[in-house]
């Protein structure tokens, strides 16, 4: 099969979806394009010269088309939206010339998404979508606002969307709330929308007992950390709305109490947001790396804790081993079932509760072994890729 799948956006050597699926899909056989704009993520963030330039480069980047493993990258010119995520200048064009069997894009609505459906629906290709819109992340406590709701059901009622969803084989919804969400908010019917969670490159993220643990000793001595200390990691952005700082609390209550543990916090922030999480005794922060450097630092680690909204980097730390803790807000219990634990979303006292339950390095072992099995069973971007080409093959099956 001829497969393209198109992202708004690219950046190289980051750990997201558009990173490793095309790839992976790519290993099984089939000939994949990813087609982005030459914008790169977060082009628009006011704070991204300060914050993602250092480690990504410029905002935007040129355009053409380069090898980027086992796919083809194609980048053609972006278009400035309101929306957040920008347009493909010629994407509609492009698929007319590149002619893909299945095109598939990583969100459910929006601009690039109106033309890829164009394509599809005028050359009779598969047509995917995806929905990553958690919950969480639309809503404080869970609950969906009536505000939110009328203007999701302003939307639902929109030529653009409709169009879309006609055209849509299936929607792959990363979790059961976002499966919902497309359901209940877009109205997308039922039989098209279909739970597939995110994955993980489990070639590179793998648990300390496939290496030797002189990395492990080497780095944790590097970053300034003791054999008996107990490191919960966090990594990502550090932003209010991950509230990383609650750890930070959650350190300091574990550390007045006599107790071991230190947390180390990979990744941007503001000179601001930075100094506040380094200001709490035990507690370390390190700049952004690439992805191929990240399983290092989860193997140097000993619990995961991501205080609010989901976030890819939890799967990741699952694969490498470790334990994890997570808001209990978020509806992803499926990743932390018998390898973690939820506490109450911004309170640093429970979350010192949950992370004292993984101070004995039997519990840590159990719960992270049982994680690694989950991944490598459910959640590796191998699986991932094999099961979705099944979808993409029915699709076309059905056309014949």
């Amino acid at each position: 099969m001829k497969i393209a799948i198109i992202t708004p956006w690219y950046t190289h050597n980051v750990g997201y979806s558009e990173n490793f699926l095309p790839d992976a899909l790519a290993r099984l056989g089939h000939e994949v394009h990813l087609i982005s704009s030459n914008a790169q993520i977060y082009y628009k963030s006011p704070v991204y010269k300060e914050l993602y330039e250092p480690f990504v480069g410029p905002s935007i980047v040129e355009t053409g088309v380069t090898q980027i493993d086992n796919y083809t990258l194609h980048r053609l010119e972006y278009i400035n939206t309101k929306s957040a995520l920008p347009a493909i200048k010629g994407l509609y064009q492009y698929l007319c010339t590149l002619k893909p069997d299945i095109v598939q894009t990583f969100d459910l609505d929006d601009d690039y998404v109106y033309e890829a459906a164009r394509y599809a629906k005028e050359y009779g290709c598969g047509f995917f979508t995806e929905n990553h819109h958690h919950r969480s992340v639309m809503s404080k406590d869970g609950r969906i606002s009536l505000f939110i709701k009328a203007k999701f059901l302003i939307k639902r009622l929109e030529k653009r969307l409709r169009f879309i969803k006609s055209v849509t084989d299936l929607c792959f919804a990363i979790s059961e709330d976002t499966r919902e969400l497309a359901i209940d908010l877009l109205g997308f019917p039922k039989e098209k929308v279909v739970k597939q969670s995110l994955g993980v490159a489990t070639t590179l993220f793998k648990p300390l007992n496939t290496y030797n643990n002189t990395e492990r000793e080497e780095l944790r001595r590097k970053l300034g950390f003791s054999d008996r200390d107990i490191v919960c990691i966090y990594t990502g952005r550090f932003s209010e709305s991950k509230n990383p700082y609650c750890l930070a609390q959650a350190i300091d209550v574990l550390r007045k109490q006599g107790e071991p543990f230190c947390a180390l916090f990979v990744g941007t922030g503001t000179p601001e947001e930075i100094q506040k999480l380094s200001s709490i005794k035990g507690c370390i922060v390190h700049p952004f790396v690439q992805v191929r450097e990240l399983p290092q630092f989860y193997r140097a680690a000993d619990i995961g804790v991501w205080p609010k909204e989901e976030s890819t980097s939890q799967l990741d730390a699952v694969a490498c081993g470790l334990p994890i803790i997570v808001s209990n807000k978020t509806r992803v219990q499926d990743r932390y079932e018998g390898n973690g634990a939820s506490y109450l979303e911004d309170d640093p006292h429970d979350l010192a509760q949950k992370i004292m339950h993984f101070k004995d390095i039997t519990t840590r072992k159990v719960a992270g072994e049982h994680g690694v099995k989950k991944i490598q069973e459910q959640y590796s971007w191998d699986k991932i890729a094999g099961d979705r080409v099944l979808f993409y093959k029915k699709s076309l099956s059905d056309r014949i």
